[in-house]
């Protein structure tokens, strides 16, 4: 009996484990609806990532590592993308 509620309980774990906490894209979201960038400087990529989170703008990473999000925040995330390069050239 002990054997039985150990499996249960670690079953129970691990289907809860890897659960992501941000809300998962739509998969039947038409393609006219996203939209994405590239960036191949690593410093500027990092900082836009860090602006996007912090801006609560839902992003991922398409598997040609290019980052794609909802065409609705282009001008939000146009703004963060030239802020960026922005700050980049200045400490350059």
């Amino acid at each position: 009996m002990k054997n039985y509620l150990l499996i249960l309980l670690l079953a129970l774990l691990l289907s809860h484990c890897g659960e992501d906490s941000q809300p998962a894209r739509q998969i039947n979201e038409p393609i006219s609806n996203v939209d994405s960038f590239r960036m191949g400087n690593a410093e500027i990529r990092r900082d836009i990532i860090n602006a996007l989170i912090e801006e609560g703008i839902e992003h991922w990473e398409n598997e040609d590592g290019s980052i794609g999000f909802y065409s609705k925040d282009t001008e939000r995330v146009d703004a963060i993308g030239f802020f960026a390069i922005g700050a980049y050239a200045a400490r350059q």
